[in-house]
């Protein structure tokens, strides 16, 4: 074997090494970028399902203000209604 065919062999097994652990970078950098694509599908799904809570809540605090309000009305009115009947039954005691 001369120099020449050693150099070739050795030249053509570096250059295959440096193709496989090119391969090995290329799938690898392709797996990480699918998995970043899939990292980033997630997260903008998360980010709508965070936005319709917030919504949810938002509407659900907006009915229980609202609904608190018209309690507090209803119990003032009963409230007047009540003062307005002790006053009835003390003006009738002190008629008598």
């Amino acid at each position: 074997m001369g120099f020449n065919e050693i150099a070739f062999t050795v030249i053509t097994g570096m250059i295959s090494l440096i193709g496989y652990f090119l391969k090995n970078l290329h799938s690898d950098l392709k797996s990480v970028m699918e998995e970043q694509k899939e990292v980033v599908e997630t997260q903008g799904k998360l980010k709508g399902k965070i936005e319709l809570v917030e919504n949810e809540l938002k509407y659900k605090y907006d009915a229980i203000e609202k609904m608190t309000k018209i309690e507090i009305k209803n119990l003032a009115q009963q409230i007047e209604k009540l003062t307005q009947s002790v006053n009835k039954l003390i003006d009738i005691n002190l008629n008598k």
